[in-house]
């Protein structure tokens, strides 16, 4: 269920069984915003259920953070204003010719598209993986774009980062939270890392074995440091301080 965050801000916490991430949810007095779409069109259908059930408003747009599945594949499920960066729209469109068949998953692993990890967990979000629909955001924008929700505004801001070149945050500035997505986990793609999902117990330990960029770091840092918020939430974690964000690079 969401959890309330402040007055006009709350988030669903992930569930890692099938890489579900954490979904933000902001409001004003005319409109609402879910950052980011959820991993399937069954998560998606989950959490319009839950906002009923907390008494929560249904988003008017949906945000995606970057072009991850388990981030963007719910996007076909919300009948309302979709908006991504313009990388995350250019990678959508070339996600959404992908097959999905075994022999298609696995030449992406060869080829260093895709990997392990999020075959495995695309397996099992999808038994049926005909159901995959992958689309673009009607939206994109470059840099930053502002949303006035009625008395309480979002700002998504590319910050690129660590994790992926596409990443955008949403920045709620009279709540002082920020949403990151993925922005400041490890790069899963370019680095090599080993992934067995009979040993899903090694997970944590082998992704915190993936170096930084430091430069990537130091440049989203900076970034970050012009930001006014208390409070962040990952994708995939417990919210957390702004200084336990910059103390988490070591």
């Amino acid at each position: 269920m969401f959890k309330k965050l402040s007055e006009h801000v709350y988030y669903r916490p992930a569930e890692h069984y099938t890489d579900r991430p954490n979904i933000g949810l902001v409001f004003g007095e005319k409109y609402a915003l879910l950052f980011d779409a959820g991993n399937s069109a069954e998560n998606a259908e989950k959490l319009k259920k839950e906002l009923s059930i907390c008494g929560l408003p249904n988003p008017d747009f949906v945000a995606v953070s970057h072009w991850h599945w388990d981030h963007s594949f719910g996007l076909c499920a919300w009948n309302c204003v979709t908006i991504a960066g313009e990388k995350t729209n250019e990678k959508l469109e070339e996600v959404s010719k992908w097959k999905w068949d075994d022999s298609s998953m696995e030449g992406r692993i060869k080829s260093g598209k895709d990997i392990v990890f999020c075959s495995e967990m695309i397996k099992r979000e999808y038994p049926d993986r005909s159901k995959i629909n992958v689309i673009k955001a009607d939206i994109s924008f470059k840099n930053r774009m502002s949303i006035d929700l009625g008395g309480i505004t979002c700002e998504l801001i590319h910050c690129g980062g660590p994790h992926e070149a596409d990443s955008i945050i949403c920045y709620i500035p009279s709540e002082k939270i920020v949403f990151l997505g993925d922005s400041n986990s490890r790069d899963f793609y370019g680095k090599p890392w080993f992934f067995d999902i009979e040993h899903e117990e090694d997970f944590f330990d082998n992704i915190s074995k993936i170096p930084y960029d430091k430069k990537l770091v130091a440049d989203y840092l900076s970034l970050m440091e012009t930001l006014d918020f208390d409070t962040c939430i990952s994708g995939h974690a417990e919210p957390m301080t702004k200084a336990e964000l910059f103390s988490s690079f070591g």
